[in-house]
């Protein structure tokens, strides 16, 4: 199965709380792992990171068939939209995340900024 729940959290998303509300996902074709992702369910829609780790025409393809997956799993919780979301902790913001959004159908794009402070 290209789309696979794991128990431990992906390298690449080590900044997200490892006792927190999130499940680990890794995708993979053929050639091995393609993406990892954090996804968690909320009210009113399933949260979705994505990191994907090996690009190309293929694996957008391979991409479309494992959002179909997603979408799935969504409806199963109850869901009716999956919101991608985007964290740098290093504050660049990303003009490509739009134009990918677009091309698996995500709409309603918008920018949200956050910073923490720490009370003790």
């Amino acid at each position: 199965m290209p789309v696979t729940e794991t128990d431990r959290r992906p390298e690449p998303l080590a900044g997200f709380p490892d006792d927190g509300p999130y499940r680990w996902l890794e995708l993979a074709d053929a050639d091995g792992l393609y993406a990892v992702c954090a996804v968690a369910e909320r009210r009113e829609h399933l949260e979705l990171h994505i990191t994907v780790t090996r690009w190309g025409p293929r694996t957008r393809r391979i991409l479309a068939r494992d959002l179909e997956w997603l979408k799935e799993e969504a409806r199963r919780l109850g869901l009716s939209k999956i919101m991608g979301v985007r964290a740098d902790d290093r504050g660049r913001f990303d003009e490509k995340l739009f134009r990918f959004a677009r091309l698996y159908g995500f709409g309603e794009m918008c920018v949200f900024q956050t910073a923490s402070l720490d009370v003790k």
